[in-house]
């Protein structure tokens, strides 16, 4: 399926993943590279927490999808709310993660972490009620 086929009137909310999804890695082996050493794993957090306007354009670059950067002009014109939901090991990354998706896609689309990818689904409840819609009213990408 492609995202052009999705009938967006269906929705009041689309979630986006952040890795590989709004932010396409260039280092296609990013978890491992972070996870060498005790140093690497550290350094990686810190510099993400350090260095949030630059971290993913210098640090862990990654550029934007285009079709989802154009998909987000047209959930806009629709009205239809956006987030991003991240599993993540450690909140130290989220701001470089805001700011990524504020620079990139827009200010207005707002980033929350998990824990693990396994509590997605707990992050996308909390959505629904932070926003007061139902489930099958939501996409998430």
């Amino acid at each position: 399926m492609n995202i052009s086929d999705i009938n967006l009137d269906n929705f009041k909310v689309v979630i986006f993943d952040f890795d590989n999804t709004l932010a396409l890695h260039q280092d296609r082996n990013f978890f491992e590279t972070r996870e060498k050493s005790a140093d690497h794993f550290y350094n990686y957090f810190l510099n993400a927490y350090k260095y949030p306007h630059i971290f993913f354009e210098k640090i862990e670059p990654c550029v934007r999808s285009e079709e989802l950067y154009n998909l987000t002009l047209e959930l806009r014109k629709k009205g239809i709310k956006m987030f991003v939901l991240s599993g993540m090991r450690s909140s130290f990354a989220i701001k470089a993660k805001q700011d990524f998706v504020s620079y990139h896609y827009g200010p207005d689309i707002e980033v929350f972490g998990v824990a693990n990818q396994s509590l997605k689904v707990e992050g996308v409840i909390l959505i629904s009620k932070l926003v007061n819609c139902n489930i099958n009213e939501i996409l998430f990408i």
